[in-house]
C-alpha cells in the first residue's frame, strides 16, 4: 500500500507591520521550505505590487534554483551556493523580530532581537536587486549579502528608529514655531490658518498672509517626512531635497482662486506618499481647478533667489524646498514639454520675480 502524499504547510505569517506614511504592509513569511520579507505596495488596491526578499531557508537548501516553486507561484528556496548560514535550514524566533520603517516609508528593515538580518531598500526592484539579507552569499538570485552594506545601512535603521521615535513626543511646536517665524519675516502677521491635514498624521497647515499686494498661501509641516524615492534621482544630495513645503501666490482680487487652489494644495501634500514620488523642481502636476489652465509647474525658490520666498532653518540637519506652484495653460504645459524648464527660466530672464504671482494670464506665452 502506498502512503499518502505529505500535504505542504500553509505559509505562516511571522512579522507584520504598516508603513507610518504611506501604504505599504510590510511582513515576514515562512514557508515549509524557507522565509521571505515582503513589501506590498498600494495593499490591497488594483495598483498594488510586491516586493521580496529571501531571509533564509527553513529546510535543506537545494542544489540549484527551484523553478516548479516559481512555476506554482511558491518562495523559492536558496540554492546552496548562495547560503552563509547551515545547509539544514534555520528558523527564526517570531517573538524577537521587529520591522523598522526608513524615514522616507517607502522601505523597511527586519531585525531579530538586536541583529539586522534583512533590509528591502527604496532602490530594491531594480535590473534583479531584491534586498540584502544576513544569510546570503555573494549577489544571490533573491538576495545579496548584507555584510558589505551592513555599516551603512546599520546606521540607517537606527537612524530610522530615532526619527519614528521622535514623533511620538511633543514635537509640532519645535517645527511650527520656526516656519511661522520664517512666515512672519517674509509677509508680516498672518492673516488664517487653515488645517488641511484631515486630523492625520503628520500634522499640517497652510498659512495665509499678504506681502506687497500680494496675496500667498504656504503650507507647514509638509517638510516633516521626507519624500520616497529622492535618493534614487539625486544620490548623495538626497539631503538637500527631500524636504519641502508647497506655496501659492496670486495678486490681489483672486481670493475665490485662492480658495480653490488651497484645497489642491492641501491634496497635493499627501502625493508624494500616495504615489510613492517626490515632487521637485521643474516637475507639471495636472490641475484643472483653475478655468483655461491644465496643470501646474512647481519651482523651488532655493534654486531661484532671485524670486522673494520665506528663508526657512534646517530641519533635522537636511534643507527644505519651498515649491511655487504657478498653473500653466495647456499651451504653455506643451511649450514646456519641448524646451524643459532650463531653458523656459531662461526665456523669462527679468521677469522671474513676477513668475509665481498669479494675475489670471499665463507666464510663458
Amino acid at each position: 500500500m502506498f502512503g499518502k502524499k505529505k500535504k505542504k504547510a500553509e505559509p505562516q505569517i511571522l512579522a507584520e507591520s504598516w508603513s507610518p506614511c504611506c501604504q505599504i504592509q510590510a511582513f515576514v513569511e515562512e514557508s515549509d521550505t524557507c522565509c521571505y520579507f515582503y513589501l506590498w505596495f498600494h495593499a490591497g488596491t488594483e495598483n498594488a505590487y510586491m516586493r521580496s526578499c529571501w531571509i533564509c531557508n527553513v529546510g535543506k537548501a537545494p542544489d540549484r534554483i527551484d523553478v516548479d516553486a516559481m512555476e506554482y507561484g511558491r518562495a523559492p528556496a536558496m540554492p546552496e551556493e548562495y547560503v552563509k548560514h547551515d545547509a539544514g535550514g534555520i528558523r527564526l524566533d517570531r517573538d524577537k523580530l521587529s520591522i523598522v520603517w526608513f524615514e522616507e516609508g517607502d522601505a523597511a528593515a527586519l531585525l531579530e532581537g538586536d541583529t539586522l538580518i534583512c533590509v528591502i531598500p527604496g532602490w530594491s526592484g531594480y535590473q534583479g536587486f531584491n534586498g540584502y539579507s544576513r544569510y546570503a552569499r555573494g549577489t544571490a538570485p533573491y538576495a545579496w549579502e548584507l555584510a558589505p552594506a551592513q555599516e551603512v545601512l546599520g546606521a540607517r535603521v537606527s537612524k530610522s528608529r530615532e526619527f519614528w521615535n521622535h514623533f511620538e513626543g511633543e514635537y509640532w511646536e519645535e517645527v511650527r514655531q520656526p516656519h511661522e517665524k520664517a512666515l512672519e519675516d517674509f509677509f508680516g502677521k498672518p492673516e488664517k490658518y487653515l488645517g488641511i491635514d484631515g486630523k492625520k498624521f503628520p500634522p499640517k497647515v497652510l498659512v495665509q498672509g499678504i506681502r506687497d499686494g500680494v496675496r500667498y498661501g504656504i503650507t507647514v509641516g509638509v517638510s516633516l517626512l521626507p519624500m520616497p524615492q529622492v535618493e534614487q534621482y539625486y544620490q548623495g544630495e538626497a539631503a538637500d531635497y527631500r524636504r519641502i513645503e508647497l506655496g501659492f501666490a496670486a495678486s490681489e482680487g483672486q481670493s475665490e482662486i485662492c480658495a480653490k487652489m488651497y484645497s489642491y494644495i492641501a491634496a497635493q501634500s499627501r502625493l508624494p506618499w500616495l504615489q510613492i514620488s517626490f515632487l521637485g523642481h521643474g516637475h507639471t502636476i495636472p490641475c484643472n481647478t483653475i478655468e483655461g489652465f491644465s496643470a501646474v509647474w512647481l519651482l523651488n525658490s532655493r534654486l531661484l533667489p532671485q524670486i522673494a520666498a520665506p528663508f526657512y532653518p534646517d530641519y533635522m540637519g537636511e534643507k527644505i524646498n519651498l515649491l511655487w506652484i504657478v498653473p500653466l495653460k495647456e499651451e504653455e504645459l506643451q511649450k514646456l514639454k519641448e524646451i524643459g524648464t532650463e531653458e523656459a527660466l531662461k526665456q523669462l530672464e527679468g521677469r522671474l520675480e513676477e513668475l509665481p504671482v498669479f494675475d489670471g494670464t499665463g507666464k510663458l506665452l
